[in-house]
């Protein structure tokens, strides 16, 4: 799913919302400028940005990504075929494959996520709760002043109110699956 979907849904959800541009960037902590560059498909923008204007608006944030109408009762993602979406690690290289992207109005968002060496080191922080687990290769995640190793097997639960930041280890690609979980 590229910027311009996600930015004709955030407008879409405004504007049934009757909220101003305005007033979504206010409550969002963003310039108008930013929101309507967002709602216009001209920036890509990070995940924190997006739960941002997902609590400014009172929605999950699956619903930016939503292709189809209709709420279904389940989602099933063969091997392979989730889809690719854009996210803010996406700009450093990261892969993200996004599993049941369909379901309406859930709490937890899963992605399959990919990082390859070479990646460059990102630095996160964005709202909710966060769970890591490791399938493949060897992952550092430095968490505040905190260093982890993480390797196939391991689990990672974080508030990534704080800042954080992830490379693979050695030679291989790390994979792991990353639940995004949104807060009231």
């Amino acid at each position: 799913m590229d910027e311009r979907m996600v930015g004709e849904n955030i407008r879409a959800i405004r504007l049934a919302s009757k909220v101003s541009l305005t007033e979504v960037a206010r409550r969002a902590g963003m310039t108008k400028s930013t929101l309507s560059k967002i709602e216009n498909g001209q920036t890509s923008s990070p995940i924190s940005t997006l739960l941002a204007v997902a609590a400014a608006l009172g929605v999950h944030l699956a619903s930016f990504f939503r292709e189809t109408e209709g709420a279904p009762r389940f989602v099933l993602t063969r091997k392979g075929k989730g889809k690719t979406i854009v996210r803010d690690g996406t700009r450093l290289g990261y892969s993200y494959e996004a599993l049941a992207i369909d379901f309406a109005d859930k709490p937890v968002e899963p992605f399959l996520l990919t990082i390859s060496p070479g990646d460059k080191e990102g630095r996160f922080k964005h709202a909710g709760h966060e769970f890591i687990y490791m399938l493949s290769g060897d992952l550092e995640f430095i968490l505040g002043k905190e260093t982890l190793q993480l390797h196939p097997g391991d689990s990672l639960y974080l508030d990534p109110n704080q800042t954080h930041t992830l490379k693979p280890l050695h030679r291989k690609p790390a994979r792991f699956l990353c639940f995004f979980i949104e807060v009231p």
